[in-house]
């Protein structure tokens, strides 16, 4: 519940108010930018929702992709990524969803019984004696599906202009 000097405001706290080039955002990407983002990947992406806090610079990003990331190539996310997941404000809601890799256990042909397997090994994961953050397994896409959001939800409302391919700069 979010309380303010003029009493409850309802809504979500997470979607800030447009401001700044965020209001009456084009669809059509313009001739000139202050910040143009090539590719959604996790860089652009992380960047988009970053500068989406910054409504005063016109930002745009392009993707060559005809949509989002359906399916990611990089699953493991280190304790100090989610880390910055956690300045974005999707930390818990991302960790509440993945998988947490608390423990790692190696197996290996039993000796007594070889066409059966059994546990030889439980260590525990590296992660946790170096953040209070767990070691996770998340799809990439999924990732960037939270980027995303913090992007669309800052003051300057970005969000990806898909199908576009970069093919040169003029500064």
């Amino acid at each position: 519940m979010q309380f303010h000097h003029h009493g409850y405001v309802s809504g979500d706290p997470r979607i800030q108010p447009a401001a700044g080039v965020g209001i009456d955002r084009p669809t059509e990407l313009p001739d000139e930018v202050d910040v143009l983002i090539v590719g959604s990947g996790p860089a652009g992406m992380l960047l988009a929702a970053q500068m989406s806090q910054f409504p005063q610079v016109t930002t745009r990003l392009i993707e060559k992709r005809d949509g989002r990331l359906v399916l990611g190539q990089a699953d493991g996310i280190q304790p100090r990524s989610v880390e910055t997941f956690q300045a974005f404000g999707f930390a818990d809601r991302i960790t509440a969803e993945a998988y947490n890799i608390g423990w790692m256990n190696f197996w290996a042909p039993d000796p007594a019984a070889p066409d059966r397997i059994i546990r030889t090994t439980r260590t525990e994961d590296y992660a946790l004696k170096i953040s209070e953050f767990p070691h996770l397994i998340v799809n990439q896409a999924r990732v960037l599906d939270y980027f995303a959001e913090a992007a669309a939800h800052g003051p300057a409302r970005i969000v990806p202009d898909y199908g576009v391919e970069f093919l040169g700069l003029t500064v």
